[in-house]
C-alpha cells in the first residue's frame, strides 16, 4: 500500500467525528518527517507546515482546512431526503 498524501490525510479529517486540523497537520507531520519536501519550522503554529517546490517553499496555514473540506449535502437536499 502506497503513502498517503496530503488529501487523503484532509479526506480522512473530514469524516472522523473530531476531526481537526491541528490533528490532520500532525499526521501529515508524523509521515512526512523524513521527506525533504516536507517544511515545517521549529516554532511554527500548530496549524502551519510547508512544501518545498521546484521554485521554492511554500508555507500553509491549515487553519480551517478540514472545516471548508467537510462534505454537506445542500439545505433543499436534506429537506427531501426528509420527506
Amino acid at each position: 500500500e502506497g503513502r498517503m498524501g496530503l488529501l487523503a490525510f484532509l479526506n480522512e479529517e473530514c469524516v472522523r467525528p473530531k476531526g481537526s486540523d491541528k490533528t490532520f497537520v500532525y499526521k501529515v507531520q508524523a509521515t512526512n518527517k523524513d521527506n525533504p519536501c516536507f517544511y515545517r519550522a521549529k516554532h511554527a503554529a500548530d496549524h502551519e507546515f510547508g512544501i518545498k517546490h521546484y521554485a521554492g517553499t511554500v508555507m500553509y496555514d491549515a487553519t480551517n482546512f478540514v472545516v471548508k473540506n467537510m462534505d454537506t449535502l445542500p439545505s433543499d437536499l436534506q429537506d427531501c431526503a426528509c420527506l
